[in-house]
């Protein structure tokens, strides 16, 4: 390998390593905190799941906006940051793939952390196998997401619903069935 070559490819590591050392400045706040050994091992991960998913990413990563968006997460603690970090980098990677390039990083990535928060419950074998299985079997299909169409409720410009539902496949109960049937019993 050329030496120039290797000599930028080490600074572009340097690079991306104090990038996401930066996100700590953030995060911090939340009570988590990434070592440079974290760190470390989150770019390791990244190449591996590049090189796994046969894709090839050009500047700093897709690493340091899932720290942004998602340190905020009820279900992630310093106990369980880096791990969960790795996972949802590897999740990303597969299912930029499973959706055939349809959805823009953002997408993707807001579509993740309102399953994670919301159905998952921190779940990311749920996310994995079951949430972003269904999305992207859908968006292959040619389902086109809330922020592909901007479908937004017109009053207070958030989305219309969260439109998982419309592809789960599991029965789940209606509160006011449930409020009534308890009613019945006291």
């Amino acid at each position: 390998m050329d030496p120039i070559f290797e000599l930028m490819m080490v600074e572009q590591q340097k690079k991306q390593l104090e990038t996401v050392l930066e996100c700590n400045k953030k995060t911090e706040k939340f009570g988590l905190v990434l070592s440079e050994d974290e760190v470390t091992n989150l770019m390791v991960g990244r190449k591996s799941s590049l090189s796994e998913n046969q894709r090839v990413e050009f500047g700093e990563g897709v690493l340091p906006r899932i720290i942004d968006l998602f340190c905020d997460s009820q279900f992630i603690n310093q106990e369980n940051y880096a791990d969960t970090l790795s996972e949802l980098q590897e999740i990303f990677y597969l299912y930029k793939n499973e959706t055939q390039d349809e959805l823009t990083d953002a997408e993707l990535l807001e579509f993740m952390k309102k399953q994670y928060e919301e159905i998952c419950f921190g779940d990311l074998d749920y996310l994995k196998n079951t949430c972003l299985e269904r999305f992207g079997r859908s968006v292959r299909s040619g389902y086109q997401s809330q922020m592909q169409s901007r479908l937004r409720d017109e009053y207070s410009l958030r989305d219309t619903e969260n439109e998982y539902n419309k592809l789960s496949e599991e029965t789940r109960w209606e509160y006011e069935v449930y409020r009534m049937k308890l009613h019945d019993l006291l």
